[in-house]
């Protein structure tokens, strides 16, 4: 014990409890309450402080006399008095709280030039800036990130004094820390002349970790790549040692910042060095914010995390914002930046201005790529009175349906919050949650507004993770995007482009199209509730998109054109509007975003979002019976063994919903009956259970679960159904492709919505 006693000396000085100075944790204890509690005071701050309160009490006797002799002037000469002297008691009572961040800086002198003995390597720390001020609670929250910097920039930044003389530079490397304040933050940078980062090595790690993809990294720039050191449990080193993280990422120094308001950025340059750049807010109890309206509430949003402020007209909407998956993107200098509407994720009730009501209504767009609104009756969706259109066409052009976009920053991505109302940047007092609120991560705390109304504090990256944003996967550019659309999956195909209106285009393959005919809008006759024209002796009837699609309603003009189909066994007409073109295209189709009755999906073709009408469907909504009419009839009773045979149902396997909606409507139009599933395995069950309710098969060949070559075997290996012939439809008719479909039994190939062989074929076999 007596060895034990010198260990202790140092603490005597505190004289905490000593009784514990055996134990080395005892020392631990009493420090923080020392840093919490305690708080050194310049004698000229606190004369200071005695004077702007004794100002301030003169001005509130002022304005109280002011207020009892009813003096209006008196009463704003006291209000901006106390204005001022508010301000600049603000101000002094904040110096209470700043310390100079040279109490911290100070300490890595000692840090680097033990760890250059350490490491035998040559290295100086230069430091600039230790005078500048920043609040006590950060300081102390700094300490840990600055270290395992530094530490960093002596262990993988500065090579050894031999390395550094064979690349041409001084032996001794050089780190530099430095403090300055620059748009109302401080700025703190560690900078080394080192070797730099190798953005492709770390993207070789990311790889090898699972992090990220191949075609991930091929599509990052170098400073993207550099970024992924940031990544949770992202490291360079091979082995855990004591000298620098210790197996501690870069993803732990930027969490600590980030609950210090701060923001990371990582500058290199391979055999330059690299620079870290960490912005901070003065204090934690006052900061400025930019206040935000959406619902009739304000809400306060860090000014350290806007990046910029976007307002787009509503004419310019459905250029500026797509659809990329089934989440809104803003097309933002070629970059896909994700949007939030801020009343989605709180889950309020977004409204508009009614002109026609002087109200306030509900809004009932579900996104900003709907084309029009939507609906709450069946009576709202089928009106197309010239009154209602041009109330939805002045809501669309009107300053009062502009978008307001927040661009923020939250960690390694960013991403757009769409509020109703941008107010002014005002500087709030920090006040803590209740314990009701405590468990929200989207709010930081609350401030109370000069009105006397609360607004909530947003944290941003609470944002960004309840609305489950990603900081790598979906930062692409569009040109990239489309770039790697086009090489997965795109079938060429010949299409009809129209317009319906006059910024909203659409296609339909051209195999499908029977004639186009030109007509006068005076030559269009409602007979029986259904619009119709004379054609060739008879009435056709015509159909306009919007009848069952939530699109835009057509433009009204003198001419018109009428698209003709034939479709289940009758021609129909679908109004457009002129000009048509027809272009030959390598078709990628995304079947989810904009998928609904009548529109099967959306492509982009020459740089425009484009709807892909659904010819079939679209008929069948408005007139069902007619397929009803048609399926009687080819399973009618009593028929022969060959009609028979062709009245039973044709089994169609296809993964694309496109091309399943594309296909069954020309077998359907021709009087087939038609069982669809979308791949080979649901296929196999139906037929398994059902081995005798199908006439013929056509299949995909590349399906997921259970390719067409694999559905063929087993129909052909299965005694109960290998009479079955299989017709398969695909892209695919190369001569290696052909002979492994002999080898499983296949009778026959087709090339994809090839509508005059596909029947030729079905009707040669049955």
């Amino acid at each position: 014990m007596k060895e034990k006693k010198p260990e202790p000396k140092p603490v005597p000085a505190k004289k905490p409890a000593p009784g514990k100075k055996p134990k080395a944790k005892a020392a631990s204890p009493p420090k923080a309450p020392a840093k919490a509690e305690n708080l050194r005071v310049p004698v000229a701050v606190l004369d200071q402080l005695m004077n702007r309160a004794g100002e301030l009490v003169l001005a509130r006797n002022a304005l109280l006399q002011a207020i009892s002799g009813g003096d209006k002037k008196d009463m704003d000469a006291a209000g901006q008095r106390i204005n001022m002297v508010t301000s600049e008691l603000q101000e002094a009572i904040m110096l209470t709280r700043m310390q100079p961040v040279g109490n911290i800086f100070n300490k890595f002198t000692r840090v680097v030039r033990d760890m250059a003995r350490d490491l035998g390597k040559q290295m100086t720390l230069d430091i600039e800036g230790s005078e500048v001020d920043l609040d006590k609670s950060i300081i102390e929250g700094l300490g840990d990130p600055l270290t395992h910097l530094v530490r960093n920039s002596c262990d993988h930044g500065i090579e050894l004094p031999d390395v550094r003389t064979g690349k041409g530079k001084p032996a001794e490397g050089s780190i530099f820390l430095r403090a300055f304040h620059e748009s109302g933050q401080v700025i703190i940078e560690i900078e080394d002349d080192g070797k730099g980062l190798d953005p492709d090595k770390l993207a070789e790690k990311a790889i090898s970790k699972g992090m990220i993809t191949e075609e991930q990294a091929a599509e990052m720039s170098d400073k993207e790549k550099t970024g992924l050191i940031m990544l949770p449990s992202f490291s360079t080193a091979e082995q855990v040692t004591e000298v620098s993280g210790r197996g501690v990422g870069m993803d732990v120094v930027k969490t600590n910042l980030d609950l210090l308001g701060g923001q990371v950025e990582l500058l290199s340059e391979l055999d330059k060095g690299t620079t870290v750049r960490i912005k901070l807010p003065l204090t934690l109890a006052i900061i400025p914010s930019l206040l935000v309206e959406t619902c009739n509430e304000r809400y306060a949003l860090p000014q350290v995390n806007v990046g910029e402020l976007l307002r787009i007209p509503a004419a310019e909407i459905r250029e500026r914002i797509e659809k990329v998956g089934d989440a809104d993107v803003l097309i933002l200098r070629g970059e896909l930046i994700p949007l939030l509407q801020l009343n989605n994720v709180l889950k309020l009730t977004q409204t508009y201005y009614d002109q026609t009501t002087g109200e306030f209504s509900a809004d009932r767009r579900a996104g900003f790529a709907d084309q029009r609104l939507m609906s709450d009756t069946e009576e709202e969706k089928n009106a197309s009175d010239a009154e209602d259109m041009n109330e939805t066409e002045e809501r669309r052009s009107r300053p009062a349906s502009d978008v307001s976009i927040v661009v923020l920053q939250a960690g390694t991505f960013r991403f757009g919050l769409v509020v109703e109302k941008v107010h002014d940047t005002v500087e709030i007092v920090v006040k803590p949650l209740g314990r009701h609120l405590k468990h929200y991560e989207i709010y930081a705390g609350a401030t109370i507004m000069g009105d006397g109304n609360v607004a909530l504090i947003l944290d941003v990256i609470g944002l960004g993770k309840r609305a489950e944003l990603r900081a790598l996967a979906d930062k692409k550019s569009a040109a990239e995007l489309q770039k790697k659309e086009a090489e997965e999956g795109a079938i060429r195909q010949t299409l009809l482009i129209f317009h319906n209106g006059p910024a909203e285009y659409c296609a339909v393959p051209l195999h499908l199209v029977l004639r186009v005919e030109q007509i006068k809008t005076d030559q269009i006759e409602v007979k029986g509730g259904k619009k119709v024209i004379q054609y060739r002796g008879g009435s056709l009837p015509i159909y306009a998109l919007e009848e069952v699609a939530t699109v835009d309603m057509l433009e009204e003009r003198r001419a018109l054109t009428v698209i003709i189909f034939v479709v289940a066994g009758r021609e129909v007409g679908l109004l457009a509007i002129p000009p048509l073109d027809v272009i030959e295209e390598d078709l990628v189709l995304d079947e989810e975003t904009l998928k609904q009755p009548g529109i099967s999906g959306s492509a982009i073709i020459n740089g425009e979002t484009t709807l892909m009408v659904d010819v079939f469907g679209f008929i069948q909504v408005l007139n069902p019976d007619w397929f009803e009419h048609r399926e009687q009839e080819s399973a009618a009773p009593g028929a022969g063994p060959e009609e028979a045979a062709a009245g039973k149902p044709i089994l169609l396997a296809e993964d694309s919903m496109f091309f399943r909606a594309q296909i069954k409507q020309f077998l359907e139009s021709e009087g087939y009956a038609v069982l669809d599933f979308e791949d080979g395995k649901t296929s196999w069950d139906y037929l398994n259970a059902n081995p005798d309710e199908i006439g013929l098969v056509v299949t995909d060949l590349e399906m997921p679960n259970m390719d067409g070559f694999e559905l063929t075997k087993k129909i052909k290996e299965d005694d109960r159904l290998s009479h079955l012939t299989v017709i398969a439809l695909t892209s695919l008719a190369g001569e290696e492709d052909v002979a492994k479909g002999k080898e499983v039994g296949i009778d026959d190939y087709q090339i994809k919505l090839d509508k005059e062989t596909l029947m030729q074929s079905i009707a040669k076999h049955l």
